[in-house]
């Protein structure tokens, strides 16, 4: 056989075993690069259950949070309504020394408060966690900024109340000869007396303003509020378990 001739077999055999090689370390190439395809969405599936399961966990807790706040912001609005009553009377002018005497509310009505925080463990973790993640929840999102709306509104109002409380028992045990019989439980006429002047009613005037119209409403709303996001967390957990089953 002429040497060319061998020369160009060689040659094309080498070229075969060449493009063998290439197509095999192409479909090597493939099964590496599916292979970690199929990695990395098994790692994004891993991920978004170890997610769910967190935002369900602080769910609950929020949850309980919630139930708790209901309860106790329920307490605070009958409270506060039982007082809005008598304050707008002290107001109009329709008491005086006579039937301040038999006002049972009249006076502790401006020295006394009931207080009411919101529970914010579970919340604090649901922002952590929506604050971390890049694919927003719609439910968790609204659940922090139902909280960012209160917190804020309620905290203040609520340190106000309690300033303005503390500041007339403070000046009452400063300023007026009754208070020590009075806060001892005996009556003094000197107490009528002061609730029957304009200095008192001055100061009924801001209570209601403050409390009966501003943060009592506040309540109100929180209330209303928070009983629906119970409602949605409560349906998206019946879902979650339909699914399931």
């Amino acid at each position: 056989m002429p040497l060319f001739t061998k020369s160009l077999k060689l040659r094309s055999f080498n070229n075969k075993r060449i493009g063998r090689y290439l197509l095999y370390a192409l479909g090597e190439i493939v099964l590496v690069v599916a292979g970690i395809l199929i990695a990395l969405q098994i790692n994004n599936y891993n991920e978004e259950r170890k997610n769910d399961k967190l935002i369900n966990g602080v769910l609950q807790s929020i949850t309980y949070d919630l139930e708790q706040d209901t309860l106790a912001v329920g307490a605070t609005i009958r409270y506060y309504e039982t007082r809005e009553v008598v304050a707008r009377d002290i107001i109009n002018n329709k008491y005086d020394q006579d039937s301040y005497k038999t006002c049972m509310l009249c006076p502790n009505l401006i020295s006394t408060y009931a207080p009411f925080k919101m529970n914010d463990k579970g919340y604090l973790q649901l922002k952590e966690i929506v604050d971390s993640v890049e694919e927003k929840d719609t439910l968790t999102v609204e659940i922090v900024q139902f909280y960012n709306a209160f917190g804020a509104l309620l905290s203040d109002f609520g340190e106000e109340v309690k300033d303005f409380t503390i500041e007339n028992v403070k000046e009452w045990r400063d300023e007026q000869p009754w208070f020590s019989a009075v806060t001892s439980g005996k009556p003094d006429p000197r107490l009528y007396e002061y609730m029957d002047s304009q200095t008192y009613k001055n100061k009924v005037a801001y209570f209601y303003a403050i409390v009966c119209k501003n943060y009592l409403t506040m309540l109100k709303a929180y209330k209303t509020n928070a009983t629906e996001v119970l409602k949605r967390i409560r349906e998206r957990n019946t879902g979650d378990l339909s699914q399931k089953s």
